[in-house]
């Protein structure tokens, strides 16, 4: 009985003991910028014991001595943080810790731009070392200039062209949802603000072409922006002669689980718009307001909302015009009184879901629901009053400058009340599967499309008193366009998977392969885009990644393609389509201890059931079929870096050739020869007319975007001993784009618009910095300890005054020269040399 007590006793002794060998492990958890980090995981991880931080951060947790533990310390949105400690007997150890919040992109920084490297023809915009480039239109279209590639011969307009493509074959996406721009635009002056909104970028990648299976079905380009999550609060507020912005961000400060970023942007261009030709009464007026929401229901689901409203109208009343254009030895002046006016509205609503979903350590699932809609009136009803006179242009007469003959005079009336509401509605599901070395990408999307066209519009003109065309019965008018009301409702299907496989452990060898398909149920066409491509860096001590790609490319039409010249819609209309094959070398050095990077590369497309088209300033006019064939090849060169320190600048220069062959693109020549000739077909000494007709076939002809050369550079540098100023400058020299008379017939669009020249400055300002204050020990006081910068500029654009034409208008006239009519092609010019003022606070 006694022995029985003692073990009895020694057993207490020992579990108490047991007992006793406890430990106090506690602290506090703040984030990277000094704040309470509340309802932080702290979790000892094999013992299954753990706590969460109270609303000031601090944490307690009880935990066994004299044992080696591993402490976890996590919370949502922050990177977890972990630590090996061992604690003696009643010990109470203090264990802070500072957490870091989540980038978008849970990558290595280096890792993600040496990948970024490796896909080719794509490139990262940094919209904040970008801002200062002088810009008219307010878009980041006007960055994309610099880029490879990109031609871009309208300051008014963001419609770019890449490598051959017209405006209509680039896609632009914001956070995984498919954007598209107003169909009814004729010019840059009635265009708006573009969808982007630059103070809510966080990313922007753009491909010039050979672009991975992922993206949609287009055949030229890539914009893939990405809006800001942030992560504390702030905001910015900017006002010029050319409009005004403001934007505010911020999340809760407890758990950042909601973020917000909201833009509002105001524009008018009626200050540029007065320098032009035509004088009256400009009335431009375009707003945008958006937003992006977005809430961590936990750390595997989170939900997204993206808001677009926009309303843009150009309301103008001309009275007159007054444009002079020709040779030294014969000039000519167009002048044009006018009465009536133009009014343009259009209005866009785009809504857009996600929910992302990370289901274990490898896939990722993003559920989209989308419904954009734009209402597009298009009313104007001018007349105007026009007269065609020679100029002199000899010194040494006294009448130099003025009329020296009268070549033609008339009249035009154009009318329009044209409507077009669109309403595109898409869901779809993307996914990424990471395994070791692959990262398998998929994807399904369909779209509703719901198209209302009521086109009704029309010209007359008259020469001399005389309507043409005319007949001996009736007065005809020149042009007119008034089909049927035409409503379309159609469903699109497509798809894609694809892999990126990064063949060895280093990452020298990666290869993305990939397909995707689409249908669309109105012409009932299934197209398969198989697409590729290679890196390969080799390891050398030269910074170089050789890359190739090559795949197919279709564009479905849309209501622009399926409609032709005469109004008529073209709902059999096929998939236009395209094979790219590109090479380049991406190589990135250090030149005054500084970083630079210089890309070249060399691509050739082959297009076939292509449509033919026409440009009418900013307006594509489509032949409505699928009866073309053709080519684009050339090569691009970029160098970009800090030619300056702190300051980053680009050069580009792009060569390029892109012809077509219409089908059915024909003329008929007729050849009179005179023959000596008697009846009986024997030569005789009298002449006899003969009448050779043939049907000629012009074969290939220049693209409509067929800019044989481009050249642009944008430097930014300080000004010594003035490090708060900075100076920018924007030059921008490409050849002439085709164009012809306005008959519709494409083999007569063989002349060309004159170079497009272009010369932006600017000065900037950096009138407060708050880093720059702290690091002196400066602390700002009361209203300027919430501001961080503050910007003042000034900006002239086109400082050379040089006349860019974009299109043409084409009269009738006398040729005081041949003594017969002829048609003159009188230029419409963009803007001449403007200047802008433009104040910035960012907060």
């Amino acid at each position: 009985m006694f022995k029985q007590f003692v073990l009895f006793t020694l057993f207490l002794l020992t579990a108490q003991s047991a007992l006793a060998q406890t430990a106090t492990l506690k602290g506090q958890i703040l984030d990277e910028f000094n704040e309470n980090a509340p309802y932080v995981n702290v979790t000892a991880n094999k013992l299954k014991l753990g706590t969460v931080t109270n609303e000031n951060g601090y944490y307690e947790l009880q935990l066994p001595a004299n044992k080696e533990i591993e402490i976890s310390i996590q919370g949502l949105n922050y990177y977890k943080q972990q630590f090996i400690i061992t604690l003696s007997p009643n010990e109470i150890k203090i264990l802070d810790a500072k957490l870091v919040v989540k980038k978008q992109d849970d990558i290595d920084v280096i890792f993600e731009k040496q990948e970024e490297r490796k896909i080719i023809s794509t490139d990262k915009i940094d919209v904040k070392k970008a801002e200062t480039l002088p810009n008219i239109s307010g878009g980041v279209e006007t960055y994309l200039q610099t880029f490879m590639g990109v031609q871009k011969n309208n300051e008014l307009s963001s419609a770019y062209s890449v490598r051959g493509g017209n405006f209509d074959e680039n896609l632009v996406y914001v956070n995984d949802f498919e954007i598209y721009r107003p169909f009814l635009i004729r010019s840059g002056q009635q265009e708006g603000l573009s969808f982007v909104n630059p103070d809510m970028v966080d990313n922007l990648t753009f491909s010039s072409g050979g672009f991975q299976a992922k993206y949609g079905d287009k055949m030229a380009s890539v914009l893939d922006v990405t809006y800001r999550k942030p992560k504390k609060f702030g905001g910015s507020v900017m006002g010029s002669l050319l409009g005004a912005n403001i934007h505010l961000e911020g999340t809760n400060k407890k758990t950042r689980q909601f973020t917000y970023t909201l833009g509002f942007r105001y524009k008018t261009n009626k200050l540029v718009l007065s320098g032009q030709d035509t004088k009256g009464q400009y009335v431009p007026s375009f707003i945008d307001l958006q937003g992006l929401f977005s809430y961590a229901i936990n750390e595997k689901l989170s939900i997204e909302y993206l808001v677009n409203f926009a309303r843009n109208r150009f309301l103008f009343t001309p009275s007159t015009r007054s444009t002079e254009f020709g040779l030294i030895n014969f000039q000519s002046r167009f002048t044009v009184y006018y009465e009536g006016q133009e009014d343009d509205r259009y209005q866009s609503l785009m809504n857009g879901l996600s929910l992302n979903q990370k289901i274990g350590d490898n896939l990722t699932l993003k559920y989209l629901a989308g419904v954009y809609n734009m209402q597009e009136n298009e009313h104007f009803d001018i007349i105007g009053d026009y007269y065609l006179q020679e100029i002199e242009t000899d010194p040494a007469k006294e009448n130099v400058g003025e009329v020296k003959n009268d070549l033609g005079s008339g009249t035009f009336h154009d009318w329009a009340r044209n409507q077009l509401n669109t309403t595109v509605i898409q869901s779809a599901i993307k996914g990424t599967y990471e395994k070791k070395r692959h990262e398998l990408k998929f994807g399904l999307t369909y779209k509703r499309e719901i198209i209302e066209d009521k086109l009704s519009e029309w010209e007359r003109r008259d020469s001399a008193g005389y309507s043409m065309p005319t007949t001996d019965t009736a007065v005809l008018l020149f042009n007119v366009l008034k089909p049927e009301p035409f409503n379309l409702k159609s469903n699109r299907f497509s798809g894609y998977i694809q892999d990126t496989w990064r063949i060895d452990k280093q990452g020298i060898v990666t290869w993305n392969y990939g397909v995707r398909f689409q249908y669309w149920d109105v012409n009932k066409e299934w197209v398969i885009s198989p697409r590729t491509q290679f890196a390969f860096k080799p390891k050398t001590k030269a910074d170089v990644v050789f890359t190739t790609a090559a795949g197919m490319y279709a564009q479905p039409p849309f209501y622009r393609e399926m409609r032709n010249l005469q109004g008529q819609v073209n709902t059999n209309l096929k998939s236009q389509k395209s094979a790219h094959f590109v090479a380049g070398i991406d190589y990135a050095f250090k030149a005054w201890n500084r970083p630079f990077k210089f890309t070249t590369e060399g691509y050739y497309k082959y297009i076939w059931d292509a449509v033919p088209y026409e440009f009418d300033n900013v307006l594509i006019r489509y032949f409505g079929k699928n009866n073309s064939k053709g080519y684009v090849a050339g090569v691009d060169f970029r160098l970009h870096g800090e030619l300056a320190k702190g300051a980053e600048s680009w050069i580009s220069m792009s060569i390029m050739k892109g012809e077509e062959d219409v089908r059915d693109d024909y003329y008929t020549a007729y050849d009179i020869r005179k023959t000596k000739v008697d009846a009986n077909g024997q030569t005789t000494a009298e002449t006899k007319d003969t009448l050779s007709v043939s049907n000629v076939f012009p074969g290939y002809i220049p693209r409509p975007t067929d800019q044989r050369l481009s050249f642009a550079l944008f430097f930014q540098d300080y000004i010594p001993k003035f490090p708060y100023l900075k100076v920018h400058m924007n030059l921008i020299v490409a050849t002439g784009l085709p164009f012809g008379p306005p008959d519709n017939n494409r083999y007569k669009d063989t002349y060309r618009i004159p170079p497009y020249r272009r010369f932006d400055i600017g000065f900037s300002a950096l009138l407060f910095d708050i880093e720059k204050k702290e690091a002196k020990g400066k602390v700002p006081k009361s209203f300027f300890k919430h501001i961080n910068k503050i910007w003042l500029s000034f900006e002239v654009y086109n400082i050379l005054g040089i006349e860019n034409t974009i299109s043409y208008i084409w009269i009738d006239g006398l040729d005081p020269r041949t003594g017969s009519f002829s048609k003159y092609a009188v230029p419409n010019y963009l803007t001449d040399r403007r200047f802008n003022l433009k104040f910035k606070v960012d907060f």
